[in-house]
């Protein structure tokens, strides 16, 4: 059962959170900025990368234009910019962003953990992590940079560092459904199918309308042979966010589990008109068009 799990690996960027930061600059700055990261999906004090939608970022990275016009030097107008190109799939100018926002602004670990996610997107894990170290000697109790540094371990093959970090994450705040969604993914990843389903029924219990973690569960069920549980999962996540491409394609391969073809065939095409408004990994779309023409001929 372990394709899924591979789809659902896009989830660990688009579950790292990133804060709004306030800018320093003129007024007129720093009110667009607020608007941009409204644009991008932020509310309160946080960010789910990975959430705007294709208008929001456009209109996002049009008002971060217009603030740095009005004072380039502004550290903060950098990581908004940094933050709409990693929006955009551009990960590689996002990192650049942010370097040049930590030159104006050395002592910021907001900036060290909004570049430690870039960087995951470029998969330079090595760098990531250490980004993320950084953010986490300047303020050690971060439950979120627990989370995101438990991400890139994760990604970068070490699994029981990222299992470390995502309890320690919880440990400071109990709260946190991401955390809880993230290691399940992990536990599910090192043979603990059973630690991961508690955990995702947590993230659940926490945040109920979290689509990302009824689609791991989801997942989960299926390779314990709860092939009911499961497709009422995947159907209430895509119910949830029905823009959620990756949730279509679990549905899909859940579907086709049940041997019913046609309706797993139109899901995964759903997820693949979904994944080109988003920059979705080549190797996940790869692997949701061979399952389709599997189902086809």
């Amino acid at each position: 059962m372990k394709p899924t799990l591979a789809i659902t690996r896009v989830l660990l960027l688009a579950t790292a959170l990133v804060w709004p930061i306030e800018s320093h600059g003129q007024a007129d700055t720093g009110h667009l900025l607020t608007q941009a990261f409204e644009a991008l999906g932020g509310s309160g004090r946080t960010l789910t990368a990975g959430s705007s939608s294709i208008d929001g970022r456009t209109l996002a990275g049009r008002l971060t234009e217009q603030a740095l016009a009005i004072d380039p030097s502004e550290p903060e107008a950098h990581v908004r910019m940094g933050q709409v190109l990693y929006e955009q799939g551009h990960y590689a100018e996002s990192v650049r962003e942010y370097h040049t926002a930590l030159r104006q602004s050395p002592a910021s670990a907001r900036i060290y953990t909004n570049l430690g996610i870039a960087l995951e997107g470029m998969g330079d894990y090595d760098k990531a992590i250490a980004a993320h170290r950084v953010s986490l000697r300047l303020e050690p109790a971060q439950a979120e940079a627990h989370n995101n540094l438990g991400n890139a371990l994760k990604e970068k093959g070490d699994l029981r560092g990222a299992i470390a970090e995502y309890r320690e994450a919880i440990l400071l705040k109990p709260d946190y459904a991401t955390a809880h969604n993230n290691l399940g993914i992990a536990l599910y990843d090192n043979g603990d199918t059973q630690g991961a389903v508690a955990e995702y029924r947590l993230a659940i219990r926490l945040r109920p309308a979290a689509a990302e973690a009824h689609t791991n569960l989801g997942n989960a069920l299926l390779s314990l042979r709860d092939l009911d549980g499961a497709l009422t999962e995947h159907r209430l996540a895509v119910r949830l966010e029905p823009d959620f491409a990756v949730a279509h394609a679990n549905l899909g391969y859940a579907l086709k589990a049940a041997g019913q073809k046609a309706e797993a065939a139109r899901e995964l095409m759903k997820a693949l008109r979904l994944a080109l408004g988003t920059p979705a990994e080549r190797q996940w779309i790869l692997k949701t068009q061979a399952l389709l023409l599997d189902l086809e001929q």
